[in-house]
Parts: structure tokens; sequence; C-alpha cells
């Protein structure tokens, strides 16, 4: 299976793969933003927004029309809006389907569609037009779990949880998924509380597994981080549902059990390396940073740059 192409890498694509004709027929599409003319007896214009690549987007929720049409008025204006797309050098149509009008699934299948992605209340099928093997991306090929390893310097004890659901009840950190647009760190700090009762403040990143086709993740990669927290309360409270026990263990003890995961007593250890010789030689710390779209910015977590090499220019 070739690798996915990242969204930088697909956009060079399309570019390259974007070579439209210039004819009367492309010019006109442009000002209509991609309407379908022509279009049969009984069935509906269907209008697509352009991207900068060459592809066309077409959302029928938009569409006010398609109550009152049937799957096969359906299927014959998308082929003919997909003939006149392909005639005028297009790349490739996404189609935006609710989950109400599923039923425009299979006409689309008939087509060349194909499964692309699905929401809560949608699903996206794709047809690649340009010559050759589709190059689009595929969808989210990773999940991200993130774990909060709250450490407390002062008595030199670590949160750690036995998952109530697990076949063996070994000793971890507590954590769980990261949800859309939330930043590691706050994952952590958000799991951490949810399952124990304590509060924390997110300190540094301090390691990164990854798992393909993990059986917890619908066969999909899995990303695991851990985080180092600072706890701010030492009350556990920890949920029921979720957990089985909850304490406050001796960093020692938790690198010698052997009643953990791999993963935890190596990071167990990583965290007794950070307290006894700095936790500058473990931690990766984060930094906000301007991305390349205007008004966006990123978090960059890398191991702690001194301010001097911030600002250098070169290179005696």
């Amino acid at each position: 299976m070739r690798p996915l192409l990242s969204w930088v890498t697909w956009r060079e694509v399309l570019a390259r793969a974007w070579k439209p004709r210039p004819s009367v027929g492309y010019l006109e599409a442009l000002n209509a933003q991609g309407y379908a003319r022509n279009t049969p007896v009984g069935a509906c214009e269907l209008q697509g927004e352009l991207d900068r690549f060459g592809g066309i987007s077409v959302r029928l929720a938009r569409l006010d029309a398609l109550d009152r049409l049937d799957a096969a008025a359906f299927k014959k204006s998308l082929q003919v809006a997909v003939q006149q797309w392909r005639s005028e050098g297009r790349t490739a149509v996404w189609l935006h389907i609710p989950i109400l009008q599923s039923r425009f699934i299979a006409p689309a299948a008939s087509l060349g569609f194909r499964f692309h992605h699905a929401e809560l209340d949608s699903s996206t099928l794709t047809l690649w037009l340009a010559e050759g093997p589709s190059r689009l991306p595929g969808y989210a090929s990773h999940q991200v779990g993130v774990a909060g390893a709250v450490f407390d310097e002062s008595t030199r004890k670590i949160l750690v949880v036995q998952d109530r659901n697990k076949l063996k009840n070994m000793w971890k950190f507590p954590g769980g998924l990261s949800e859309p647009g939330e930043d590691i760190g706050d994952t952590a700090v958000r799991e951490v509380f949810e399952e124990t009762g304590i509060k924390s403040e997110f300190r540094s990143l301090l390691s990164i597994r990854q798992q393909h086709t993990n059986p917890g993740a619908f066969g999909k990669s899995d990303m695991y981080i851990i985080c180092r927290l600072k706890p701010y309360s030492f009350t556990i409270n920890f949920c029921q549902h979720e957990c089985l026990r909850c304490e406050w263990m001796d960093l020692n003890d938790l690198a010698k059990t052997e009643n953990t995961t791999p993963i935890t007593s190596r990071v167990a250890r990583l965290l007794l390396y950070g307290y006894r010789e700095g936790f500058d030689k473990i931690d990766l710390t984060v930094e906000e940073l301007p991305a390349v779209h205007t008004g966006l910015f990123y978090k960059l977590y890398h191991k702690e740059l001194p301010e001097n090499y911030k600002t250098i220019t070169g290179i005696d």
C-alpha cells in the first residue's frame, strides 16, 4: 500500500495534477462556482465549490431541491456533473452527504465514488478525476491517547491507577483519548482530574509511543503520549466507573514493581533519572509559535533551547 500523503504534499500533488483546459466552458465553470449544466429532465443542478487545487466539493445539505429528488434522478444529475467536471480538467470530487440523505450513497458508489470518512451526521465520498491512481490523502490514520505522570517532587510520590475493565489490573498512569482541538497538555490535565480528582499543571512531554494496527483503534495506528504534570491537590477521589484502585506510590516502587505495563515502568525510570539528575535532561518543553497560515498557531515540543539560540542568525 502506498504511504498516505500529508496535506501539504497533497496540495502539491493536486496543484501539479490540475491542468484545466482554457475553454469557454471552463471559464464559465469558474464563474458559476462548479454548477453542472445541461441537466437531464427530472434531475437537478448540482452545485459544487471550487478549491484552489482544482477539486470540487459538493455539499448536498445546501441543495433545497434534494428532498424531492429520488435516487435515480440524483444519479443522472451526478453523472452529468462528473462528465462536465472531468472535461474541464478537475482533479477530484468531494461529495458530502448528510445522514438523512444516505439514499444517495449507492447511486454515487455506482459511478465510482468511494468512502473517505464519516462524521456523526454525514459521510464524505470521493472520486478521483485526474490521470492515474487517486492521490487524495486518506482520512486520519492515528488516534491520540494522552496520560499524565503526576509527580510530587517533595514526597517523591507518583499518581497511579488500575483500570476497572482490564483483564490484568496493572498500575499505570491515568489518561485517555485527546478530543478534537485539544492540546496534549490539556488532555493530560483533564483526564487525570476526571479519573482521580487530582488537579495538576502541565510541565513537559516525556515520551511518545507509536503502535500500528491497534485493536483498540479500529485497526488504525495509535499515538500514546505521556506528560509530566505537577500536582496542585492531593486528596484522591477517583472515578468508580473507570478505576479499580488509585494511589500515590513511591517512584522507586513503581520503577521496581512487576505489576505494571512496560511503558509505565520505562517512564517511571525516566522520571527517576530526571529527579536525580535534573528534569532538563528528560523534558520536552512546549512553545507556541505562529503557523504559516495567517492567524493560526501551533505547539512545538522539544528539549529546552537557550534564549541566545532562539535569536541566532547563523553559525560563526
